[in-house]
């Protein structure tokens, strides 16, 4: 690939030469993968290199954006991974989940999109799901409805009942006579 190839992918941020070759700006000393957004330098600024150790070799540091350093980056993919983690770990304590998820610096319609795209489920949803999970689970092994309501991180009796509903079909006890009868 021509200097003037590598100069075209990266002003349009083609993601097919990732992996190629690597640019670095000289005025900022950063170098970036031929898919990275930032703001097109100037072109008198730009060195080109065939792997990421030249790179770093020749003193320029990896790109915040595109981390060149790594062999993957999907922050789209780690940023919802850790919503997920945030709502396995914290799913029963509201003030530690909207905490953590809120420690996650985003936007929460943004992580909300990002999260229904990764999984097929808003955060909610899957919130609810975990929670009623949790639950089943609790009331499989005798536990009380109340005492599965509060620990399953509900707020009140009548919205356990409802999110059971819309998540089993069934109210926990006629989930209880199923499962049981099903034994």
């Amino acid at each position: 690939m021509t200097n003037e190839e590598k100069w075209k992918a990266v002003i349009k941020n083609n993601a097919d030469s990732d992996g190629e070759f690597f640019y670095a700006v000289k005025t900022t000393r950063i170098f970036c993968r031929p898919s990275c957004k930032s703001k097109s330098p100037l072109k008198t600024n730009v060195v080109f290199f065939d792997n990421k150790l030249q790179a770093m070799d020749a003193g320029y540091r990896p790109c915040k954006r595109c981390r060149p350093d790594l062999l993957e980056f999907c922050p789209t993919e780690e940023l919802t991974r850790k919503a997920k983690d945030v709502i396995d770990t914290h799913f029963a304590d509201n003030e530690k989940l909207t905490k953590h998820i809120k420690n996650l610096g985003v936007n929460k319609s943004y992580l909300n999109k990002l999260f229904l795209q990764s999984y097929g489920k808003t955060m909610a949803e899957y919130l609810r799901f975990v929670r009623i999970s949790k639950a089943k689970e609790m009331l499989l092994e005798g536990a009380a409805i109340v005492d599965s309501v509060f620990e399953c991180g509900f707020g009140s009796v009548s919205t356990f009942y409802s999110n059971f509903k819309k998540e089993t079909g069934y109210s926990p006890k006629n989930f209880l006579v199923i499962t049981k009868n099903n034994l």
